[in-house]
């Protein structure tokens, strides 16, 4: 072990509070911490700073500092000499390459994995205090007695960060899942405390200190989900509104320590029975080129790659997740394989977004779980002029996805992040793979970071048995030192705790008053027969009543009361006495997972009869029985509704929630104004914020009813005309092989799917097109919106 600077403890608190300037004399300032007498796991280590005037801040704990042309550097292997990656005036790869090359293999193989679930233990700041006031790190971290194995390490792949894994595993990035439920102060802590364990590790065995990779899935802040901001956006004809919230959101997330994210999702949206459609920025490759550009820009703290003060996106899923096969999920095996039935596609849609972030800079790329399908439902795709060759892979698995088609073709040069599940239960096309084979293969087609996994002896063994060759480690690791390096957290990877729950509170307020105009910007109003709206006369009768998947919704019902009242209508109980019947309308998507599953319905319907599929999830193939789906619990009560209102001269004014492109047939024609939400459904699952989103959402439809604000979204999916148009038929293929295909092609999004659909089948459809035609001759293709 190299020689290690022994202090003691008063000295140590000295170098801490002094000011660096004190120190510059010295050539060399010992660790204020020595990790032999001090442990990170019992006592949190306030960090020591030292600030250079024209460079980064210098932060440790229990590595030294040098000083050196009056200059402050981390020591960070404390070999008292200035290492090329220690030495910050060096370019961002150089640095990486030369710290790599001083990495023992069992660091290496730490650094390209992350833990998956990581919440500090405690929620408050004040929890996390002893009874003396200090911070205990046992209340932010799970401590395991060393050479104990943790209980999560192995469990599925999926393990949560602990002591056990940061000091035996060597694993040095976690993914937060707290979301707005913790303090930002036990954020930022969580980050220190992992730092502060993983640099006493190092400096006890005098190999460089890397430090801590918080990440983070987004977090919702209160705004509108995804759709919604590209409903905004649309309008707007601009992007200006994404980036700014994105910048916000940004200081949020650097304020706590987060530095990246598993995010953000611009898989184009072409199968309306995808059921992540709803989590995309729409249809549109232009509108999700614009958006994430300006998430780039916003997140990343400008265009042109990574740079200090920058939260790293891992941009996902690609190539794109949403050319799924008749609508399946990825998740489940019925929803393994991508199909590409119109040749060009690939390129004219699904890559437009990835190519905007791969040229805007982006941090990071997340591949798809899926694989591109080579039977003969899929035509030959092509990008700029190179054929992609098709090896039935998934993604993360597949060089010719990620090194061909990403690095060599799109020209990206950040870093490679598998998705979660991918070598335990995701791993499509290496079923017949030992694990310590799919990591091999991952790395060696060019994957840097995994998702999870956690089983960095498989990397070692991987190495050391010859499967995977230690110069395809060394890229993985010198990928993602890079990012780390252009972000400055190499040099200073400790934030200030204490500020953090003041910085975020004072962003989250900035962050509402956005959230609140990007809602009502994300209102599409799809009908307004006869000036229906806006309603300016206050005073008139409201009869309210919601629709869902399982019936009425009686907190939705009560809070459009209360919000109908505070603008001085009033409420009654029967659509026969009422000047307007308010409907509304949530209806619950059917994924096509689960122990039964089926092809998702996108029909309003209740106790609607589909074909059963394959139980066991690995195949689609039908099991001859049928099941029951609802996606609109009591349907048949809405033209009743409707016919009462009329009866009394009123209207009908409905919302429906567009979690799914739904075919409106059982809805749209009763209604004398429909607007469009985007915004319930998803944000359920962010307890601490739903019920500001709700209210936020349901306040921006009355803003548009009542012409406080006149509307100006646009819809970002088209919205489906028939069953028929994504009605699924089997055909026998050029190679002989039976196989179903879908009546609209699942690689073109819904605006362009009209020219692919046989003509017999349009000259069946209600509007003779894949688009819903309203009873006013309205096509609700994306892009479509109304104003008054």
């Amino acid at each position: 072990m190299k020689r290690m600077i022994s202090l003691l403890i008063a000295l140590t608190m000295l170098v801490s509070i002094f000011p660096a300037s004190l120190a510059e004399s010295a050539a060399y300032i010992p660790a204020p911490y020595n990790p032999a007498e001090v442990d990170p796991t019992v006592t949190y280590l306030e960090p020591a700073f030292y600030e250079n005037e024209n460079g980064p801040t210098i932060g440790v704990t229990t590595v030294g500092v040098i000083n050196q042309d009056g200059l402050y550097f981390r020591d960070s292997n404390n070999n008292q000499v200035l290492d090329d990656f220690e030495d910050w005036r060096l370019d961002a790869k150089v640095r990486a390459t030369d710290m790599v090359s001083k990495m023992t293999l069992e660091d290496q193989a730490g650094f390209v994995v992350n833990a998956l679930m990581t919440n500090p233990v405690v929620n408050t700041l004040e929890a996390a205090k002893n009874e003396d006031g200090t911070i205990n790190p046992g209340a932010i971290v799970a401590m395991v007695p060393d050479g104990e194995e943790s209980k999560n390490a192995y469990a599925n792949g999926f393990a949560s960060l602990d002591s056990f894994v940061i000091n035996t595993q060597k694993v040095r990035a976690a993914v937060y899942r707290g979301n707005l439920g913790f303090e930002a102060s036990t954020v930022a802590l969580l980050n220190n405390v992992i730092t502060e364990m993983a640099e006493a590790d190092s400096a006890l065995r005098g190999v460089p200190a890397i430090p801590a990779t918080l990440i983070s899935n987004p977090i919702s802040a209160g705004f509108p989900d995804t759709q919604g901001m590209a409903a905004a956006a649309a309008g707007d004809g601009n992007y200006d509104a994404i980036r700014e919230y994105a910048e916000v959101d940004r200081q949020m997330w650097i304020a706590q320590g987060i530095n990246a994210m598993y995010g953000p999702q611009i898989d184009l949206a072409s199968d309306p029975r995808w059921p992540r459609n709803n989590t995309t920025y729409g249809e549109r490759p232009e509108v999700t080129a614009g958006i994430i550009t300006a998430l780039v820009e916003g997140y990343q703290n400008g265009t042109g790659g990574m740079k200090p003060g920058a939260v790293a996106l891992s941009v996902k899923h690609f190539p794109g997740d949403g050319s799924s096969e008749n609508g399946f999920e990825s998740h489940s095996k019925t929803g393994q394989w991508r199909l590409y039935p119109t040749a060009g596609s690939l390129e004219k849609y699904q890559l437009v977004g990835f190519q905007a972030a791969i040229d805007a800079g982006a941090g990071s790329i997340m591949p798809c779980y899926s694989r591109d399908s080579a039977d003969a439902r899929s035509a030959v795709q092509t990008y700029r002029g190179h054929e992609i060759k098709v090896n039935q892979l998934g993604s993360a698995y597949n060089p010719e996805i990620i090194t061909t088609l990403l690095r060599d073709i799109m020209g990206f040069d950040g870093y490679v992040n598998t998705d979660s599940g991918i070598v335990t239960t995701q791993n499509y096309g290496v079923e017949d793979m030992t694990e310590v084979e799919r990591y091999a293969q991952l790395i060696r087609a060019g994957s840097d970071a995994i998702g999870s996994g956690l089983r960095t002896d498989y990397i070692i063994e991987a190495v050391n048995s010859g499967i995977l060759d230690k110069a395809d480690l060394d890229r993985a690791n010198i990928n993602r030192a890079t990012s780390m390096f252009q972000q400055g957290r190499f040099d200073n990877p400790y934030v200030d705790y204490v500020a953090a729950d003041a910085v975020r509170g004072e962003l989250l307020a900035t962050a509402s008053k956005q959230a609140y105009a990007l809602h009502q910007k994300a209102v599409v109003m799809l009908k307004n027969s006869d000036n229906t709206l806006p309603v300016t006369e206050t005073g008139k009768k409201v009869y309210i009543a919601s629709f869902t998947g399982k019936g009425a919704d009686d907190s939705i019902e009560e809070s459009f009361k209360t919000i109908f009242e505070a603008r001085g209508f009033e409420i009654v109980s029967k659509a026969s006495k009422a000047d307007i019947a308010y409907l509304f309308v949530n209806p619950t998507a059917t994924s096509g997972q689960g122990a039964t599953s089926s092809e998702a319905v996108l029909s309003l319907v209740e106790e609607y009869e589909v074909d059963e599929r394959d139980k066991d999830n690995d195949t689609q193939a039908k099991t001859g029985d049928k099941i029951t789906v609802t996606t609109l619990e009591d349907v048949d009560k809405i033209p009743k509704i409707a016919e009462d209102v009329h009866a009394n001269g009123g209207k009908v004014i409905a919302t429906i929630e567009c979690s799914s492109p739904w075919i409106l047939t059982n809805l749209e024609p009763y209604c004398d104004a429909l607007l469009v939400n985007y915004t319930i459904t998803s944000v359920q699952q962010y307890a601490s914020t739903a019920s500001t989103s709700i209210l936020n959402a349901f306040n921006a439809q009355l803003d548009v009813m009542t012409g406080v604000y006149a509307p100006t979204g646009k819809l970002a999916v088209t919205l489906v005309s028939s069953e028929d148009v994504v009605a699924l038929h089997t055909e026998t293929l050029a190679d002989g092989t039976e196989a179903e295909l879908c009546a609209s092609p699942n690689d073109v999004p819904g605006y362009d799917k009209d020219q692919y659909i046989d003509p017999a089948v349009l000259a069946n459809v209600p509007g003779g097109s894949y688009a819903y035609q309203d009873a006013n001759g309205n096509y609700y293709v994306s892009g479509f919106g109304l104003s008054y």
